[in-house]
């Protein structure tokens, strides 16, 4: 009995050791195994219990978005009306089946025009973010994915995608992931995406330099010094690993590219701050 307790306290032991190298090493090669946050990163136990609504996620969810509680839910009304808008402005009428991929606590979300027949999605690689959502938008749906390009929908379902500040993070898999998109787009729908482009780079290296991180815009300079990326003939940069990568494109490759695929129906310079908008049809 004594051995058998001593081989429990000694496995335990090594457990205790191994267990946050195991998910050490998980998030460091979150780029290869697909990332996917889990609600507690250090294994432990996890008890959902049910409480009353919040109307604003607590504040490590705003994703740097706001600093009230108040902006939080005013920028995110803002930013959706600008999409709202932008359809408008392209004869898009207001999809009743949609999507938006990338929600975190689903600040866009929640205020995507609706009727009563309208069946609307969140997805984001955030495990709390989307426990938050499911607990406090119940009218909505929403489903935790992986930065693996995967969607958990049949072919053809929905009117209209959502990425805002989404395809700004994703490298190597970046075309995998339009058209994972393009699957399940109905034919006639539509995505609509955010990219950074060269004016965005040149932005957030001079007039939004104070409001980024340090890292970023170091990098940014340094790129420009050394390897010249606002040159026409650079077609793609990008630095960091997904999914907290920063990527860049030039406007006339990224569209020759997709527009293969999804055809172009608008493109947007500063659409959301120094960011570009992309709005594409599927055949």
């Amino acid at each position: 009995m004594r051995l058998e307790k001593l081989n429990w306290r000694l496995r335990e032991a090594i457990f205790a050791v191994v267990r946050p190298l195991f998910h050490l090493g998980i998030r460091a090669t979150s780029h290869v195994t697909g990332k996917l946050r889990p609600l507690d990163e250090r294994g432990s136990p996890v008890v959902l219990r049910r409480g009353e609504r919040q109307e604003v996620p607590p504040a490590d969810l705003w994703v740097g978005y706001a600093e009230t509680a108040e902006q939080f839910l005013a920028d995110g009304r803002t930013d959706m009306d600008s999409v709202a808008a932008l359809l408008a402005r392209n004869s898009v009428p207001v999809p009743q089946v949609a999507l938006d991929l990338g929600c975190a606590a689903g600040r866009m979300t929640r205020f995507f025009p609706r009727s009563e027949s309208s069946e609307i999605w969140g997805a984001d690689i955030s495990a709390p973010h989307i426990a938050w959502c499911e607990r406090n938008l119940p009218d909505l749906n929403f489903v935790t994915i992986s930065t693996a390009p995967h969607l958990p929908f049949a072919d053809n379902y929905f009117d209209f995608v959502m990425c805002a500040s989404v395809f700004t993070h994703i490298t190597d898999l970046a075309d995998a992931w339009l058209l994972e998109i393009r699957r399940v787009l109905k034919p006639g729908g539509h995505v609509y995406l955010t990219i950074q482009d060269k004016v965005s780079a040149l932005e957030m290296r001079t007039i939004y330099a104070d409001a980024l991180a340090p890292f970023t815009v170091f990098h940014l300079r340094r790129l420009e010094q050394r390897e010249k990326i606002s040159e026409p003939d650079c077609e793609m940069v990008y630095f960091d690993c997904d999914p907290s990568s920063r990527v860049f494109y030039d406007r006339e490759y990224i569209t020759r590219k997709w527009s293969r695929w999804m055809p172009l129906v608008a493109y947007e310079e500063r659409f959301h701050n120094f960011q570009s908008a992309m709005l594409l049809t599927k055949r």
